[in-house]
């Protein structure tokens, strides 16, 4: 079973999601029109409708992924996009980590000293990220629903995250397909770095949750709404890299580990998978 070799199966399924963002692509530019946000929308349905077909089709009854399922409902617990319960612990747990995630943007911008609180940066028509869950809810299902639990099945927890945040953030490369010069290039590097370190947070939150929701929801306000927190105009490229890694990323990402780690010893209850730490032995 392709179930039973987690790598191949890791790499049929990034090739297969970027084959489907091929054709979405195609799809959308052959039916676009000559309104921008009525492009962007087709693109947002587009997009929606072949990662469906992937994710809920082709994984499931094609490649059996994670592994074959007797009904469509077991598949998705199996990925744990339908466990919600307790409701207020999850709820905690994503609320939480956000508020760290804004508090240390904040920080960032205020050191930075030109801080503005411009909700316009995050509407069209200078981001559409608003609109686009995309991102948030499939990027999720394949990495840390698809992958994580398939390699869960072979491998430690510690590695099966490792393992999953780095080919989630390599696979961010892809993006130079679209433009190739030196600033696309330096930040599509910095993307790939700070995905690997976001691909560790949000699989150790899946892991200690057992559920998907909080991933989702955390990484849709990440693409959503993070310009919103963190303000860094007019500087060079090196310089706002640095911002976004250390105030956007790094520091939210340790400070949010150790925050899980703490309630989850704390809150009276043994999770899932008890003892994971993904730094060290």
């Amino acid at each position: 079973m392709l179930a039973d070799k987690p790598i191949k199966s890791i790499i049929i399924l990034i090739a297969t999601n970027l084959a489907i963002m091929i054709a979405a692509a195609a799809l959308s530019l052959s039916i676009s029109s000559v309104d921008q946000i009525t492009d962007q929308i087709i693109q947002i349905i587009v997009n929606f409708m072949f990662w469906c077909s992937l994710v809920f089709l082709i994984v499931p009854f094609v490649y059996k992924l994670p592994k074959k399922y007797d009904t469509f409902g077991d598949y998705l617990e199996g990925i744990h996009l339908t466990n919600y319960r307790p409701f207020s612990r999850i709820l905690f747990y994503t609320v939480s980590c956000y508020c760290i995630f804004v508090i240390f943007q904040l920080i960032g911008s205020l050191i930075y000293g030109q801080y503005n609180f411009d909700t316009s940066r995050v509407l069209p028509p200078q981001s559409f990220w608003v609109l686009n869950i995309n991102a948030g809810l499939f990027e999720e299902i394949m990495f840390r629903g698809i992958i994580l639990t398939v390699l869960l099945a072979q491998y430690s927890e510690k590695k099966s995250v490792w393992i999953s945040a780095v080919f989630f953030g390599v696979v961010h490369y892809a993006n130079l397909l679209d433009e190739f010069n030196y600033e696309h290039l330096i930040f599509t590097t910095a993307q790939v770095i700070w995905a690997i370190g976001m691909g560790l947070f949000w699989g150790y939150l899946v892991i200690k949750t057992n559920s998907l929701i909080p991933s989702i929801i955390l990484h849709y306000l990440s693409n959503a709404l993070d310009s919103l927190w963190l303000f860094v105009p007019t500087t060079s490229i090196e310089i706002k890299l640095l911002y976004m890694l250390l105030f956007g990323k790094f520091i939210p990402i340790i400070v949010s580990l150790f925050w899980i780690k703490f309630i989850s010893n704390s809150g009276g209850r043994t999770s899932k998978v008890e003892g994971i730490n993904i730094f060290y032995k």
